[in-house]
C-alpha cells in the first residue's frame, strides 16, 4: 500500500490530468480506497477462515455428521474477501 501511494506522488495532479497521462487527486485517492478494500476484507477472511478451519476441524473429530457445517461456514468466511473485491470493482468503476 505504502508503494503503492509512493508510485502515484509523482504522477498526480490537484485536479486536472497532466499532459503525460497523470491522474487527478479524487481517482488517486479512490484508487487506494479500493486497495483498502480488498487489503482489508481479505485479512479479515484469513482471520475467519483460520478460526472456522481451527474450531471446525477438532469439532469434526469429535462429531462427523458437523463437515457440512464446516464446509458452509468455510464459505461464508471466504464470502468476505469477494465482498471487498466486488466494492473495489464498484469503486474503480465510477472513476473510469
Amino acid at each position: 500500500m505504502i508503494v503503492l501511494a509512493n508510485s502515484l506522488t509523482d504522477k498526480i495532479s490537484s485536479t486536472k490530468p497532466q499532459e503525460g497521462g497523470g491522474i487527478t487527486q479524487p481517482e488517486a485517492i479512490a484508487i487506494i480506497a479500493a486497495a483498502i478494500a480488498v487489503v482489508g476484507s481479505t485479512i479479515a477472511s484469513g482471520i475467519a477462515l483460520k478460526s472456522v478451519a481451527t474450531a471446525g476441524f477438532a469439532a469434526y473429530v469429535e462429531r462427523p455428521d458437523v463437515k457440512t457445517w464446516l464446509l458452509i461456514l468455510g464459505g461464508l468466511a471466504e464470502g468476505i474477501a469477494i465482498y471487498g473485491l466486488l466494492l473495489a470493482i464498484l469503486i474503480l468503476g465510477k472513476i473510469g
